[in-house]
């Protein structure tokens, strides 16, 4: 058919008259009033036509004329340079670049261009003829076709350009025709699709989807089914309200569905013959059944993959054409989605909740989110490893050394300070003159307390030459009152003089700057701590305490030796709690294992002590999950 078109074009051609090769006939490309007058004509081509159509217009129009080489169908922008090229015959090849070139000559022109006798291919050794027009729309240019075809007379030439102007309209038709359906098909799934949503139960909204495509495809039967499992189950009858799902009628639409959903694709019987592409058994078993007619099959999309399929059955007079079908397949891919739903609103809670559960593991372990996943898995890992690996507990805890023996010595009695041999720090042996009290006025008393005696012994003396036994007696108690005040000042003369009571160091005391200033009885004056007997003093907060016991090892690190650590053993947990600094602790006694002659009482640092074994996990975490338990406790919780 294509051959004898080809032959009666080319006859017209030879007998065309000539016209100027800017001809340009503008009652060609002028549209009618009656379509000028739409609307919906208010559109630019881009939006109008797909590649798709662009493609089968430039195919027809190059086939239709013999010599034509290769023809390009251009996007106008609304300047002077084609835009893009939506479609090519018969593909790319030698020439691209002129036709390009020819193109925009005839959008500059505003009109049809013919560039007679072109060189091209490599050397520029070829030789052909270029035509190119723009195609109107509404007035003004939508798109430019070019031609390259082989060397014509003029008239030829004027007459292929001519057949190229009329074909701009059969494209316009094909624009409308695409617009018309688009909108048509658009109407119908919002129709479809109300009807569908007004219906709560899936079972209800079935029959009314089948109805409808029932009659508006004009169809004997309608039949929409599910995927359940492996095999389908047919749903809802068109204008039937219930059905034996045993019978054979059924049992073959089934079959018919399934062999659709099987192919992933589009049924149609009878099929296109010699095409074996596709296997349409259980279909011509239908046909059969019925006595002949034309069945379609579509596959109804869903959120994962075909969840059912559409069978639409007409009379063997009445067979689906290409429009219809894309219609229809238009129509499934609105219905599925929609019937899917509701089917999933009528699940039982268990199945959702399953369906839910399987959804976040495919989410898990899928291939979207990788970073995330991989994140997740290492932390998964990581608290399984730690959670595996043990280690040794350790409570750490604020620690400072004192000297297990302390001696403190006070003012005996009130005086004034004479002088001070040593300060704090300093080391002093047993019996080292530490500091001394004035004694002065103890002196003097002593003297007074002895002139005394001295005149009482006169007396004694006189009346034991008197023989008066009574002044003797008087006398002699006189003596010994006088002689214990004399022993009493002594006693206080000597407690002036302040010395070590044993080997150790001040740890406190300072009187070297208040030389003469007044002290009262009992104020304390300095402090001494043994150099070989230290205690450590662990402060240990209340949530670690539990865990302490007598015999706990640990170490020490001061703050003034921290390259250096001492062992040490529990001895005492005292249990009284004491507050400071915004925390409540325990003091908990501690010995040092071996003696260091680096050590000094006062020194502070931290102290670690093992408690026991236990997991890596456990160890990094117990701490805050013990503050939740007791804050969800507080709650009630």
């Amino acid at each position: 058919m294509q051959a004898n078109t080809a032959a009666a074009i080319d006859s017209k051609l030879d007998g065309a008259a000539t016209q100027s090769d800017n001809f340009t006939p503008t009652a060609a490309v002028v549209v009618p009033d009656s379509r000028r007058e739409r609307p919906d004509r208010k559109r630019t081509m881009p939006h109008a036509l797909s590649p798709e159509l662009a493609q089968r217009w430039l195919a027809w129009q190059c086939r239709m004329v013999a010599g034509i080489i290769r023809g390009n169908l251009y996007l106008s922008v609304g300047g002077e340079t084609p835009g893009e090229l939506i479609a090519n015959w018969p593909g790319e090849g030698e020439g691209m670049e002129q036709l390009q070139q020819a193109a925009a000559m005839a959008l500059k022109a505003g009109r049809g261009k013919v560039l007679s006798s072109q060189q091209y291919g490599p050397g520029g050794q070829r030789r052909c003829d270029l035509i190119s027009c723009p195609l109107l729309l509404d007035g003004r240019p939508a798109a430019v076709v070019s031609a390259m075809i082989s060397t014509r007379s003029e008239a030829q030439q004027h007459a292929v350009l001519q057949l190229l102007q009329w074909g701009g309209l059969w494209m316009e038709s094909l624009a409308d025709w695409q617009l018309s359906a688009q909108q048509e098909g658009g109407a119908y799934s919002v129709e479809i699709m109300a009807a569908i949503l007004s219906h709560s139960a899936s079972k209800a909204a079935a029959m009314e989807a089948v109805n409808r495509l029932a009659e508006i495809f004009s169809c004997e039967r309608v039949s929409i089914g599910f995927r359940k499992g492996l095999t389908m189950r047919l749903e809802a009858l068109s204008h039937v309200a219930g059905f034996d799902a045993r019978t054979q009628m059924v049992r073959r639409i089934e079959a018919a569905m399934e062999e659709a959903l099987d192919q992933s694709n589009t049924l149609i019987y009878p099929g296109i013959p010699g095409d074996k592409s596709l296997l349409l058994r259980a279909h011509a078993e239908l046909s059969e059944q019925k006595g002949s007619g034309s069945i379609l099959t579509l596959p109804l999309p869903g959120r994962s993959g075909c969840v059912g399929a559409v069978t639409l059955e007409r009379g063997s007079d009445q067979p689906f054409e290409d429009r219809t079908m894309a219609r229809c397949e238009s129509l499934a891919r609105v219905i599925g989605p929609a019937l899917e739903l509701k089917r999933r609103e009528e699940r039982a809670l268990f199945s959702r909740g399953a369906e839910g559960l399987s959804g976040s593991v495919r989410k898990l372990l899928g291939p979207s989110m990788l970073g995330l996943k991989l994140t997740i898995l290492a932390l998964i890992a990581l608290i399984g490893a730690l959670s595996a690996v043990p280690g040794t507990y350790k409570v750490t805890a604020p620690a400072g050394i004192e000297g297990a023996v302390r001696q403190i010595l006070v003012a005996p009695q009130a005086g004034f300070i004479k002088d001070a041999q040593v300060r704090a720090g300093d080391i002093v042996r047993a019996g080292q003159l530490i500091a001394s009290l004035d004694d002065s006025n103890l002196k003097l008393e002593a003297q007074k307390w002895q002139s005394e005696r001295n005149k009482i012994e006169k007396e004694y003396q006189e009346a034991l030459a008197k023989r008066d036994r009574t002044e003797l007696s008087i006398l002699r108690v006189r003596i010994e009152q006088v002689d214990a005040e004399l022993e009493l000042v002594q006693e206080k003369i000597g407690r002036t003089q302040l010395h070590a009571p044993f080997d150790g160091i001040l740890i406190s005391g300072d009187l070297s700057q208040s030389l003469g200033s007044p002290v009262e009885t009992g104020q304390v004056l300095f402090e001494v701590a043994p150099l070989d007997s230290y205690r450590v003093v662990l402060e240990v907060d209340e949530h670690d305490v539990a865990g302490m016991e007598q015999g706990k090892q640990g170490n020490l690190v001061v703050a003034a030796l921290p390259q250096s650590s001492f062992k040490i053993n529990v001895d005492q947990v005292v249990p009284v709690a004491e507050s400071g600094e915004g925390r409540n602790f325990f003091k908990v006694e501690a010995s040092l294992v071996e003696h260091s002659p680096l050590l000094r009482p006062g020194m502070r640092g931290v102290a670690k002590i093992g408690i026991g074994q236990r997991d890596l996990l456990w160890i990094w975490t117990h701490e805050l999950f013990d503050r939740i338990r007791l804050w969800l406790w507080s709650l009630g919780l």
